[in-house]
């Protein structure tokens, strides 16, 4: 265990920056995902994500661990390696995402809202790593309300339009994408409303 991560104020990014010096430091921080500690682990997430983002290639090898944490039933793990992979897909040479492409999404079919909006958000750094399949994921945002059974299914639509924007420009047709926000601008949510509102702003003339 590191120490200085049982605090809850520390600075993720040079801990980051001593991974990226010496790449085998980031075993222990991956051993403390696994932490019951909450501070620690959290800690440990945030330095490896920050690695993950600036350095993927430092992580990659590790793709099979970050996959065991994609299959727990512990939704904190979950979501940790939803946003990890997602930054992993820019160096994934070997196309282990697409491999891992329907499991990866099959989890919005979760009641967990929040999963689900972690998985939808990530969608368009995804698509924009591996534009390929950036009409794959368009076809199963576009559906998401009859994939995710959650009751906050308005609050993942938001997510949803966020990564449209993300990756508009790999959008093969961009107006059924558009279409679908604009019946957003009558959501019950006021953070859908206006995701809506501000992508038809930027795109709506598209």
């Amino acid at each position: 265990m590191i120490p200085e991560l049982q605090n809850k104020n520390i600075y993720p990014k040079s801990h980051a920056e001593k991974i990226i010096k010496k790449p085998e430091l980031i075993k222990e921080y991956l051993e403390g995902l696994l932490s019951k500690a909450e501070t620690y682990r959290y800690n440990c997430f945030k330095v490896i994500y920050l690695v993950s983002e600036k350095n993927p290639d430092i992580l990659y090898p590790h793709w099979d661990f970050l996959l065991n944490h994609l299959r727990s039933k512990n939704n904190y793990h979950k979501m940790s390696a939803v946003l990890i992979i997602a930054n992993l897909c820019s160096v994934d040479k070997e196309k282990k995402f697409e491999a891992l492409f329907d499991e990866f999404y099959d989890n919005l079919k979760s009641e967990k809202t929040i999963t689900s909006i972690y998985i939808v958000k990530s969608s368009g750094k995804i698509a924009c790593s591996k534009p390929h399949l950036a009409d794959k994921i368009t076809k199963i945002l576009l559906n998401i309300e009859r994939i995710h059974s959650g009751k906050q299914i308005e609050l993942v639509k938001a997510a949803a339009i966020e990564s449209f924007s993300d990756y508009f420009q790999y959008i093969e047709n961009k107006k059924q994408v558009i279409d679908f926000v604009k019946k957003q601008e009558i959501s019950n949510s006021p953070k859908t409303r206006k995701t809506a509102k501000d992508f038809l702003n930027k795109y709506g003339n598209k």
